[in-house]
């Protein structure tokens, strides 16, 4: 290899640089969109969740305790896998009002002060992967009575 001036060596080390940058950037852009794809997916799946709590629900009392918790063990299974995704469950009832979290569907009266602004009933569950919140908890938000 021939000898390199000042000038040539400060170039090769700038393009080095910038090279090490570029893979800095496309190795990032990857992991943000294997991340939108992973909570896209997740999403979709909120729905299934959802439904297999409202048929738990409805079949509490039913005939069938048998198809009762076969259901209940799919919704299980279900909700395992998102945990092994990363997929956390919001913590809600009784914590502070918080629309980055929540969506308040309706707002009761409480008289006791110390509930005033905290929800006190979550009409569904919202879910986070990470930092991100794939779906705000629906959620009822006490207001002091007067």
């Amino acid at each position: 290899m021939p000898n390199l001036d000042a000038y040539e060596k400060d170039s090769l080390r700038s393009a080095l640089r910038e090279l090490q940058k570029s893979k800095d950037r496309v190795e990032r852009d990857a992991e943000r969109t294997a991340t939108d794809v992973r909570a896209r997916l997740i999403e979709q799946l909120f729905p299934v969740l959802d439904n297999l709590d409202r048929s738990i629900a409805a079949s509490e009392d039913g005939p069938d305790q048998a198809l009762l918790e076969g259901v209940k063990l799919v919704r299980s299974q279900f909700e395992k896998v998102l945990t092994d995704y990363g997929v956390q469950r919001l913590d809600t009832v009784g914590r502070p009002f918080d629309p980055n979290e929540h969506d308040a569907v309706a707002v009761v009266p409480v008289i006791d002060h110390r509930r005033d602004g905290l929800v006190v009933d979550e009409w569904q569950p919202g879910y986070r992967l990470g930092d991100r919140v794939l779906r705000a908890a629906k959620v009822r938000v006490g207001k002091l009575a007067v």
